[in-house]
């Protein structure tokens, strides 16, 4: 089959923010398939809808049509978007969809929300699932009309995609972190389902002279409040509240011993592909795609925790770094099955078998 055209959503937009698409499309291109950008919006509908230009509709946040300021506008993008889909799958093509989260993060609009969830389960040709156990809730919630195709394709890491080249006592002196310190890192957006609060509580529990937390991201309005109040009387805690571009995550991690995502809500994490990527162990909840992971890469490189982050998890984990770090123990995670222009052929090969 000949080289044939994709429209995402997005393509390459969210490279700053997220290079996962960046890096998916990135490595499709060259082989031959043209990728085209498109956002949720009645300009690109228009632009698109009779264009032969590509066969395949990928999308990956479905829940960004609703981001909208008010219920009347999110209604219209709404409706605009199922118009859109009905029409190219009239047309012949196929809609592909990464189910990135199994519910929206920040859960506003409820009822639109459903009818948008129901709306896609119903219409997508294919499904793509960035971790094996999900596969299967996928398919019960498509109902499966056995038309539908789901397949597991995995997360790409991001080896070699940022500047790494700072050591850890560079990165330590530019953060102003003393070399002696124990080092628990949590670096993004900081919003209420990451739970960086539960992570500061319990790290007030620990109640240990020798190790720091360092959290460096952009504060959500939703938990800023929250946050300044969990903060106070903290020890150790060092906060940096801003955007960290892409050249200066270096110096966080390699200043760092252990990367915390203490996530509520979790079924796929690039977070933790970061942090394998840069050679650092990562603690979060047993859940989902964290414990596929844990098994491809092995506990010293992803530590999970039952239940809720607790002084006794960061303890154990400390303890356990530690020692890891004196046996010289796997120097690098075995990620080489994520290299991205692998992820790219599977992903074609997906869309082949839904075109076939």
């Amino acid at each position: 089959m000949r080289g044939f055209g994709i429209l995402a959503c997005p393509a390459y937009s969210t490279k700053k923010g997220n290079p996962y698409n960046y890096l998916l499309y990135s490595n499709i291109e060259p082989i031959g398939h043209r990728v085209y950008e498109y956002d949720f919006s009645l300009k690109k509908s228009l632009q698109y809808i009779f264009s032969s230009k590509y066969r395949i509709f990928h999308i990956h946040w479905p829940s960004n049509v609703l981001f909208g300021a008010s219920t009347l506008e999110n209604r219209v993008r709404l409706g605009i978007f199922f118009w859109f889909i009905n029409l190219i799958k009239i047309l012949g093509r196929k809609v592909v969809w990464t189910v990135h989260n199994l519910e929206d993060h920040e859960g506003k609009f409820a009822d639109l929300q459903k009818k948008l969830d129901m709306f896609m389960y119903q219409k997508v040709d294919g499904f793509i699932s960035l971790n094996q156990t999900g596969l299967e809730t996928i398919r019960q919630k498509a109902g499966g009309n056995g038309k539908q195709q789901f397949r597991h394709i995995n997360h790409p890491h991001y080896k070699g995609y940022y500047p790494n080249e700072v050591c850890r006592c560079e990165a330590r002196r530019k953060l102003n972190v003393p070399e002696d310190k124990f080092v628990f890192l949590f670096l993004g957006q900081i919003r209420a389902y990451k739970n960086v609060t539960g992570l500061i509580k319990a790290f007030k529990g620990l109640n240990d002279s020798n190790a720091l937390l360092l959290i460096a991201g952009k504060v959500h309005q939703d938990v800023r409040n929250e946050l300044n109040e969990t903060l106070k009387g903290a020890q150790n805690v060092l906060f940096i509240d801003s955007f960290i571009e892409d050249d200066d995550l270096q110096l966080y991690f390699n200043c760092s011993d252990v990367v915390v995502t203490p996530y509520n809500k979790i079924f796929n994490s690039g977070s933790a592909l970061l942090n394998v990527s840069f050679n650092k162990p990562t603690l979060a909840p047993d859940l989902w795609a964290l414990s596929e992971l844990k098994q491809m890469v092995g506990s010293k490189w992803i530590k999970t925790y039952q239940g809720q982050i607790s002084p006794k998890v960061l303890e154990e984990c400390m303890q356990e770094t530690k020692q890891e770090k004196v046996s010289h123990l796997n120097l690098s995670p075995a990620i080489d099955s994520l290299d991205p222009e692998r992820i790219a052929l599977e992903t074609i090969a997906f869309y082949k078998s839904l075109l076939n």
